[in-house]
């Protein structure tokens, strides 16, 4: 399949293990990581405070490629990064590169590299590495969800400091793409990619981020800053930079005359800012026509006296169990609750709950190939559509930490057009009449389908209550609300692995189904004709000539003006179809203590993705 094409799938698997609180793989209790200590430092005379972050879970394989956990990517957000990284509001900034062109209609992508960008043993990142970790995500040997996206993807080192992407079918997410956190090819280039997850790497990792890991064991796990690390470019500023996850040219991105037929690349438009608290769209930021680059002659930052100088993750079996030690004081930060345990600390003093607009996108998802004909029919999935109290939803199962879905568009996103977006309301009338004007009959019994004797019952799946409660939650809100209308609607919970065996072998009607769209949203793999079959990422089968050309043209590169415009015409085409009935938007909600000053919300594709501004987090001795 082409570029990123099966990413979809995989992205679903992943927020289905994510939502069920991961895998918690059983392991002896590991030694701690052996770091030595530079002689010349003396001893401090005090005791380095550390900000305590509680995550559920435990560590099991500490790489970029095969974390497992939600430890895992806490630990590997921190430890590692990419050669952009996000900023503020809807930006992507530089981060181990200093800039980046793009040429051949989108098709070649140049990045620099540099020349401060090290890892933790002293030895410089350079292009090698970019060329190795793509590698390894292409070895038939990988099986993560990664290795999709990169499967179209062509990396070649220019020099020590350049390398150049070749995309086999230009694609306008790829600058996101390039978050992915490298892996040094000296440290692992005898590695089979097969043992990467259990190696001594994975048990101690050597980073090239801001953090290092310095002692680990089941409970715990201690980072402190990294020596030599410089930090994105204008670290928690507001830096001109990347106009939405991925125009043509911005900041950091040099602007390259074969990138627009005519000769000069057109600059992106919009405003910059933070996504407000409504969660509307926020505009993209006007982008730069020339590189922002880091002074080669750029002090490091110096964590340990302007930030935190210690950081530590305690890891908990379980919700309650972190609860209960954020009520104890025994953490500064807990991340992961589900909505009712994170607002049930809001009762300890000074706590500020912080959240963060994701990109998950929850739908009731229909079975919409040629053997279910209920289902594809447009009235009946508008019917359903505003027989669901969404609203309800929302307020009683999320308590308000999710934003209503109107299409698989974020509305906290870049691409979100609040012209082009039609919430179907809560309407039983309308309903009702959409019904009957398909051809439906209402009985005491319930709704009878056309040219059928007996009331319809729609069949739902579901995670089990044990694996995600929202989720099933949600299902059951669905099914209350349904049976209410008329259409009787059971609810069949399954463990995560069934589920999703279930919806890849097209057996079943109905899923509430969670989706990463991405911060980049790229429909193409979840709604395209070519992506319907097995392994394809297009879970409800929908064939549609007009939508496959609207969602080719919306991933093609561009400036963001010209994105947004195409984005428009794709969510006014889903918002009048109802392809996905859609949901919500879960928001990621993280309890702070008053002693945390400096995280900032701004949307985010993985809660672990919460660190991005973390060189600006400061810890008061005396909150």
């Amino acid at each position: 399949m082409p570029h990123r094409d099966r990413a979809i799938i995989l992205a679903f698997v992943v927020v289905l293990a994510v939502l069920a609180g991961g895998i918690l793989l059983p392991a002896a209790r590991p030694a701690p990581a052996q770091v030595a200590a530079p002689t010349a430092t003396p001893a401090p005379e005090t005791p380095v405070v550390a900000y305590r972050d509680g995550v559920v879970g435990r560590p099991s394989s500490l790489t970029p490629l095969t974390q497992r956990t939600r430890a895992d990517r806490d630990i590997v957000a921190l430890v590692f990064r990419g050669l952009v990284g996000l900023g503020p509001g809807q930006k992507l900034v530089p981060d181990l590169a200093e800039s980046w062109k793009i040429a051949d209609a989108g098709r070649t992508y140049t990045f620099v590299i540099r020349p401060d960008a090290q890892w933790d043993d002293g030895t410089p990142v350079t292009a090698d590495d970019v060329v190795f970790t793509v590698s390894l995500l292409k070895d038939p040997a990988y099986t993560g969800p990664a290795g999709a996206s990169w499967s179209d993807v062509t990396a070649e080192a220019v020099d020590a400091r350049t390398v150049r992407f070749s995309l086999g079918k230009p694609i306008g997410g790829f600058v996101e793409l390039a978050r992915q956190p490298l892996l040094p090819k000296h440290l692992l280039a005898d590695v089979p990619v097969a043992e990467l997850a259990d190696s001594d790497f994975a048990r101690s990792p050597v980073g090239n981020g801001p953090y290092r890991l310095v002692e680990r064991d089941i409970d715990h796990a201690v980072l402190e800053p990294s020596d030599g690390y410089a930090g994105p470019i204008d670290p928690g500023a507001t830096p001109e930079a990347t106009p939405g996850p991925s125009a043509t040219t911005g900041a950091g991105a040099v602007p390259d005359a074969s990138a627009s037929p005519s000769g000069s690349p057109e600059p992106a438009s919009g405003e910059a800012g933070e996504p407000p608290a409504s969660l509307a769209a926020a505009a993209s930021p006007t982008a730069s026509a020339s590189p922002t680059a880091a002074p080669t002659d750029e002090e490091p930052v110096d964590l340990a006296a302007s930030g935190l100088a210690r950081i530590e993750i305690r890891f908990y079996d379980d919700e309650p169990s972190l609860a209960a030690a954020y009520r104890a004081g025994e953490v500064d930060a807990a991340s992961g609750l589900d909505p009712e345990t994170a607002a049930g600390l809001m009762d300890v003093a000074g706590t500020r709950l912080v959240k963060y607009p994701s990109s998950i996108f929850s739908s009731l998802t229909f079975n919409l190939r040629a053997d279910h004909p209920r289902f594809r029919d447009l009235r009946f999935r508008r019917a359903v559509t505003m027989a669901i109290d969404r609203k309800g939803i929302v307020e009683d199962v999320y308590l308000g930490d999710a934003a209503l879905a109107e299409t698989p568009i974020p509305p906290a996103s870049w691409a979100f057009s609040s012209a082009s977006s039609r919430l179907l309301p809560f309407d039983l009338k309308r309903a009702t009449a959409e019904l009957k004007k398909s051809g439906w009959k209402k009985t005491a019994k319930g709704w009878v389908a056309p040219k059928q004797t007996k009331p319809f019952t729609l069949k739902l799946l579901a995670l089990d209550p044990s694996a995600n409660p929202v989720s099933n939650a949600v299902a059951k809100a669905i099914a209350k609300d349904l049976t209410t209308f008329g259409i009787k609607t059971t609810v069949e919970a399954l463990p995560a692995s069934t589920l999703i065996k279930r919806v890849q072998d097209h057996d079943f009607d109905a899923v509430v189904l969670d989706v990463n769209i991405g911060l980049d949203p790229d429909l193409y793999p979840l709604l395209a004709s070519t992506q319907a079959g097995p392994g394809g990422g297009n879970v409800s089968g929908i064939q549609s000539a007009e939508l496959d050309a609207l969602l080719a043209d919306a991933r093609k590169p561009g400036t963001t003006a010209a994105r947004k415009a195409r984005y428009a015409k794709l969510q006014d085409y889903l918002s009048t179809q109802q392809v996905m009935p859609p949901l919500l938007f879960r928001d990621h909600i993280v309890a702070y203590r008053a002693s945390v000053d400096g995280p900032r919300p701004r949307e985010l594709g993985d809660l672990s993705d919460r660190f991005w501004d973390v060189l600006t987090w400061r810890l008061a001795a005396n909150p």
